[in-house]
């Protein structure tokens, strides 16, 4: 007995009281329909049952979505550890004024473009203090989040050891969380931000490893060389860092100048 049958069996006292059969026919479902003594009504029974299902799943489905676009944001914005400022970050808003800042906002556009298209690699932006790194990744996962609704989020390498420190029973939760591996919240894009302007120990060497050792479509920025990021961290953590990783996935920033400086200029 089909759902629809059941209800109406169990219903069937209460529409006997309220509906009488009538001669019209619903072709549909090759049944008479049925007249609401209250007022007038014609309709047909599955017809009625089969449109308030489709409308129960269809403002199911709505909140669904409204729930999955509120904890895209969440992690894209509240969770993330970045500069309040970096939140307004667009490629928009960066300031190309530059052929040098205007090749350094087309190379990372493109690779935008290619991690929508499905790109699987990491992606390595290498350049000094203030230069544009950090605004043109979030720039970067944030298109890509919006455009794919896929999960993405910033960690600035320095704030997630400060924070894993103050609390050592966070350190399963972030290395869970940011290395893809919750399959509730996965993190598909992520920014490890200002890599090599941390302290380095082998704890917190290895919890850079424990992030990186099962994930792609990492972007991380650096001040560190490839060769440097090799001596200070070791071959370990260099195969992960530069997994999937060609010489056209490193890229060494054209712009030498703080913008944070100029401000003062």
């Amino acid at each position: 007995m089909s759902e629809f049958e059941s209800m109406k069996e169990a219903m069937q006292p209460i529409l006997d009281a309220q509906t009488e059969q009538t001669e019209e026919w619903c072709e549909k479902h090759q049944r008479p329909k049925v007249r609401v003594k209250k007022t007038g009504t014609v309709l047909c029974l599955k017809c009625g049952y089969e449109e308030r299902r489709e409308f129960e799943e269809q403002k199911a489905q709505a909140s669904y979505e409204r729930n999955e676009e509120r904890k895209r944001l969440y992690y894209l914005e509240d969770f993330s550890m970045m500069d309040s400022e970096l939140k307004l970050a667009t490629f928009d808003n960066f300031k190309a004024d530059t052929p040098e800042k205007q090749a350094d906002l087309d190379f990372v556009k493109q690779e935008a473009r290619s991690y929508i298209k499905g790109a699987q690699n990491n992606l390595v932006l290498v350049g000094g203090v203030g230069v544009g790194k950090s605004h043109l990744a979030y720039s970067a996962i944030k298109a890509i989040s919006d455009y794919t609704k896929e999960l993405a989020t910033v960690i600035n390498v320095v704030d997630l050891i400060a924070k894993v420190k103050e609390d050592f029973s966070l350190e399963a939760h972030y290395t869970t969380l940011l290395s893809g591996q919750d399959k509730n919240n996965e993190i598909k894009y992520l920014v490890l931000d200002d890599l090599g302007t941390e302290k380095t120990s082998e704890w917190s060497s290895n919890l850079i490893y424990s992030i990186l050792n099962k994930r792609t479509n990492t972007i991380i920025t650096t001040n560190l060389t490839p060769d440097e990021i090799q001596r200070r961290y070791g071959k370990r953590i260099f195969s992960r860092i530069f997994k999937g990783v060609g010489k056209e996935h490193v890229y060494q920033f054209k712009n030498k100048t703080d913008e944070r400086v100029n401000l003062w200029a």
